[in-house]
């Protein structure tokens, strides 16, 4: 499983105060500055001109850094961008099967067909469907709770 930043310093934010927060502060405020925390960091995260932002882009490296490797970089910016297509074409094949089948198909493998649909379909167009349509603040209410 990948490193997740963000996850990583969320889970930081919740064990320090646990930790460190004086015990006369009680539940409540806890809570709420808890949570403050939380949304100050996945705000930060969004953030374009955020330093952690930033921290997070030269972490995870780019593209170019792949290219400075001799052998196996070049082979892992093949691997790098076959991703998408491949996960793609693999599932136009399932939709044209799912689609042309003279049989029925399981309920449970038409519904993992459409997970699989959404996925993809989010993978693609993901980022800017939930920046213009405001999804990714309400996701963002409805994941981080207050």
């Amino acid at each position: 499983m990948a490193f997740d930043p963000v996850t990583a310093v969320v889970d930081l934010i919740k064990t320090g105060l646990d930790k460190f927060v004086p015990d006369k502060m009680d539940e409540k405020d806890k809570e709420s500055l808890k949570q403050n925390m939380e949304m100050f960091a996945a705000k930060e995260a969004r953030d374009e001109n955020s330093q952690f932002r930033d921290f997070v882009l030269k972490y995870e490296g780019s593209a170019a850094d792949y290219a400075k490797i001799p052998i196996v970089g070049p082979i892992m910016m093949l691997i790098r961008g076959l991703v998408r297509p491949g996960f793609t074409y693999g599932t136009f094949y399932f939709d044209y099967l799912f689609f042309t089948s003279l049989t029925e198909w399981p309920v449970e493998k038409a519904k993992l067909l459409a997970t699989i649909n959404l996925i993809v379909l989010l993978f693609w167009f993901g980022e800017k469907i939930l920046v213009n349509t405001g999804l990714s603040e309400v996701l963002l209410k409805v994941f981080v709770k207050k």
